[in-house]
């Protein structure tokens, strides 16, 4: 039932409803649906927009001014991140597994159906995503980043920060976790994220390398800050067609012109150049200006103490999902989708209820997969839950995604998650 005026109301409660419209609105929120949310008409809402202005709780940058607690409280109780973590909470312990510890929900105020491309919505969603995200990398002496738009607008938001809060206080390794397609992309769909090279994991990871560290001291105990780590030699996929022998000669001439033999396990014989003091060969690129890694660190997706990553849906193929990207790999984006619920940075998320065939179509695709797997998400969200770390932070946007990150949340493999208020919206109805 719409509420026609809210004079009657006793002036405490008048107060705490102004305080959720300037709250809302300082968000992009419309006014119409923040009078749906609230239940009042929308010249009602209108009417408490100016009285809020008039108040000095918006200002006509339409920035909130209510105190920071104020508003994570007010976030809390509008979109439900508080019952939904708690719900999400309950799903994990069902399935015998609790790695998720926080929620944080950002409004985008954009309506994503009328934007074909997300772009903006994206964009909006990165820099407001930022502060949450910069606090959890500065707890971290060595983070992992994926790859996508969602990365990519959080790194755009992470460099938008005053110069003094967007720096880590000691420098930070920034380890892409996976390689390249094997032939170009397909023509851009979007008008924002047009270069490839800035969107893939080694783009990423340059790019956050060079935010976090400008400026901080160098020879720090943790790590030296060089040149970031990258896999750009490094090909996403093995090929079906293509005899794992032969690809292995690959990775093993990757391993002397990139970073993977000190982000991933690799043979020893396969690290040239010189031995450190304890014995084990060191990757070429080691002593050519890169991150300088201490001894006991490698392979280094086994000390993560975070990993940023995104998930893709199925359901909407994007630049990963894409038939042009899987050809190049020969997989079958048919049987990928029956037997998969999506990905996680990557790796393929098997659906136990899928037949058989599909299921272990999907796990052989994972195989021939050159980057980080469900076995390293899990692993870091572990050591993050045993050691009071960041771990595996998850972002996305889009109700298209909520089961994905559903599916994740149940296998234990996240412990951080960052979601638009559409995907929180569908992911709220699943549990």
């Amino acid at each position: 039932m719409m509420t026609g005026t809210a004079r009657s109301e006793p002036p405490e409660r008048q107060d705490a409803t102004l305080k959720k419209i300037a709250y809302l609105y300082a968000e992009g929120e419309a006014q119409k649906r923040i009078a749906g949310m609230l239940s009042l008409s929308p010249s009602m809402v209108s009417r408490l927009v100016d009285q809020a202005r008039q108040s000095g709780l918006l200002e006509e940058t339409v920035t909130c001014k209510l105190a920071a607690e104020e508003q994570m409280r007010l976030r809390g109780e509008l979109y439900g991140s508080d019952s939904l973590l708690k719900k999400l909470k309950d799903v994990a312990y069902a399935d015998g597994v609790a790695s998720l510890t926080q929620l944080q929900i950002i409004p985008t105020g954009l309506e994503i159906k009328g934007d074909p491309s997300w772009d903006q919505a994206v964009v909006m969603f990165g820099r407001k995503a930022a502060a949450y995200c910069l606090d959890l990398i500065r707890q971290c002496e060595v983070f992992g980043v994926t790859y996508g738009r969602t990365l990519a607008a959080l790194a755009i938001g992470l460099a938008e920060l005053s110069a003094t809060p967007a720096k880590t206080r000691t420098p930070v390794v920034c380890v892409p976790l996976w390689g390249e397609p094997l032939s170009p992309w397909e023509k851009p769909k979007s008008s924002v994220f047009r270069d490839p090279a800035k969107l893939s994991s080694s783009g990423l990871a340059a790019a956050m390398h060079r935010i976090l560290n400008e400026g901080t001291p160098q020879g720090s105990e943790r790590t030296l800050t060089r040149q970031p780590l990258c896999l750009d030699f490094v090909p996403a996929f093995r090929p079906e067609h293509y005899p794992e022998e032969k690809f292995n000669a690959v990775l093993e001439f990757a391993c002397s012109v990139s970073s993977y033999g000190d982000i991933f396990p690799v043979p020893d014989d396969w690290l040239d150049g010189a031995v450190t003091g304890a014995g084990r060969a060191r990757s070429g690129r080691q002593s050519k200006g890169q991150v300088t890694i201490q001894e006991g660190k490698r392979p280094l997706i086994d000390h993560l103490d975070g990993i940023l990553t995104s998930v893709g849906s199925k359901d909407q193929p994007g630049r990963f999902w894409s038939g042009e990207f899987f050809r190049q790999g020969d997989i079958d984006l048919s049987k990928l989708r029956r037997g998969a619920f999506g990905d996680l940075g990557g790796g393929f998320i098997v659906n136990p209820t899928a037949n058989k065939a599909d299921r272990e179509y999907v796990m052989a695709v994972n195989e021939r997969w050159t980057g980080v797997k469900e076995t390293h998400f899990r692993r870091c969200a572990v050591r993050a839950r045993e050691n009071s770390l960041p771990g595996v932070t998850v972002l996305a946007v889009g109700a298209v995604r909520a089961e994905i990150v559903l599916q994740c949340v149940k296998r234990g493999l996240v412990n951080y998650l960052v979601l638009d208020s559409d995907c929180a919206e569908k992911l709220a109805s699943l549990v």
